[in-house]
């Protein structure tokens, strides 16, 4: 080898050394940058001339990126999203029945069943009658109102599923074109690392809304599913909205350009969408029919029992309570008919004319009601239905909680999984920052020993 090239061949050493100090030190610098993967720089040797052997070449960088760890935390990130989703709104349906702090029925129906036992006591007592239509009225109040908290949840929680197909629909959009950005900057041969780290962290964290999958198509670019449905091909993008169905149902509708809305919800697993949808069509509206039920038995029972007794003018019964013909939306529509609340003595304490207006039989059988089994199809007490309902609440927010506590213990274990293979360890930095810094400075030294050489050379051969 000549002394030319010998200088080359350090001079090589020196680039090449150089670059992966630079690389190394970018490694450093985002040590704790999310999303960020680790860059190994690729050093090749270069054959000089004919000999088997020569110079190192840097050709690029290499990604320490594990397709397989990254799906595994998108799923769990998708997971546990839904977990904590549901988790929230249950604790927050939890408090249409704390009972502890005034926004429960147990005492509204225990009041209801008070007021008939004072009647029965004092049938003839107009305080008596109007204490019976207060607590009517406290029953139809308490009830209406449970049911409205519901329904403004279940209205919260699909504005809320709407906010998330919109910000879906921002980071589809960033993805198609960093998608766009990735195969320019590839087909120039140029470094896509940073490229390909902000798409990753983009599809992290739209993981947090939905579920999703990746794949490549046969042009080696990325494909991202939601769903079930294509969201992002290539540099082109789809579309998700929220809506509701004929019954009052989440749906997740996706539409690629100006072609037809595909209805996905059916295939919805993951994300903040997931957990959304579960817990305002499946637990709300569970609770919500169940409150239903609760109010259409009492206030049927009530007034059957009603009807068949007497007024203090000796006329037959009327309904204490106004109800549809069936338990659908009782709990929204139940009220005291304005005609008993303009007329306590309408309420029919006697169980017949002749003993009217101090029987009593019939406000001791409306009393009785208390304790008989006139809900949830004549198998419990009204206090037992609506404690069976607060268990409920309670036990599906028991479950979301350790669902959630789970998956973000699932999640927790993927992520350091995933930072094992592509994270920065610091301690590897500092070897591979000692190693470089020794090769370019063994490549300095190379340098400068040519550089004497070549120097002594010319000045003997210089007359």
């Amino acid at each position: 080898m000549t002394l030319n090239g010998l200088l080359n061949l350090a001079s090589e050493a020196l680039q090449a050394n150089a670059f992966a100090l630079n690389v190394t030190g970018q490694n450093i610098a985002n040590a704790s940058t999310p999303g960020y993967v680790n860059r190994t720089p690729i050093l090749e040797t270069q054959v000089d001339g004919s000999l088997t052997t020569g110079g190192v070449l840097a050709t690029g960088v290499s990604r320490s990126y594990d397709q397989f760890t990254q799906a595994r935390l998108y799923d769990a990130t998708g997971l546990s999203s839904a977990a904590d989703s549901r988790n929230t709104s249950l604790q927050q349906l939890q408090s249409v029945f704390n009972d502890s702090a005034g926004t429960g029925l147990a005492a509204p129906i225990s009041a209801l069943f008070s007021s008939f036992s004072s009647l029965a006591a004092n049938p003839t007592d107009a305080t008596t009658r109007e204490g019976v239509v207060a607590a009517a009225t406290g029953f139809t109040q308490a009830v209406n109102a449970a049911s409205s908290s519901i329904t403004q949840q279940r209205s919260d929680l699909l504005s809320q599923a709407q906010g998330v197909a919109s910000e879906i629909n921002g980071y589809a959009t960033q993805l198609a074109s960093l998608n766009t950005k990735i195969a320019v900057t590839q087909g120039e041969g140029g470094d896509a690392s940073d490229l390909l780290d902000q798409r990753d962290q983009l599809l992290t964290q739209l993981s947090a809304d939905v579920d999703v999958h990746t794949a490549t198509d046969g042009k080696g670019q990325l494909v991202v599913s939601v769903s079930g449905t294509t969201l992002v091909d290539d540099g082109s993008a789809a579309t998700l909205s929220v809506s509701t169905d004929t019954n009052g149902n989440m749906t997740l509708l996706s539409q690629m350009g100006t072609g037809p809305a595909i209805d996905v919800t059916s295939q919805l697993t993951g994300g903040q969408l997931a957990g959304i949808k579960e817990a305002r069509d499946v637990d709300a509206a569970a609770e919500s029919q169940s409150l239903d039920q609760l109010t259409y038995d009492i206030g049927t029972a009530i007034n059957t029992q009603q009807e068949a007794g007497y007024a203090s003018d000796g006329s037959a019964g009327q309904a204490i309570f106004t109800l549809g013909p069936s338990a659908q939306g009782a709990a929204s529509t139940i009220a005291v008919n304005s005609a008993v609340a303009a007329n306590p003595d309408l309420i029919a304490a006697a169980s017949s004319a002749a003993t009217a207006p101090g029987g009593s039989d019939n406000a001791v059988a409306l009393a009785n009601l208390a304790n008989e089994n006139i809900a949830s199809g004549g198998t419990a007490t009204a206090a037992d239905a609506y404690a069976s309902i607060v268990g409920d609440v309670g036990l599906r927010a028991q479950s979301a909680q350790q669902d959630s506590e789970t998956r973000d213990a699932m999640t927790s274990q993927v992520q350091t999984m995933r930072d094992s293979t592509s994270g920065v360890s610091l301690d590897e930095q500092m070897v591979a920052l000692s190693n470089y810094q020794s090769a370019y400075s063994a490549a300095s030294q190379l340098i400068t020993t040519a550089n004497t050489l070549l120097n002594g050379l010319i000045t003997a051969i210089t007359p």
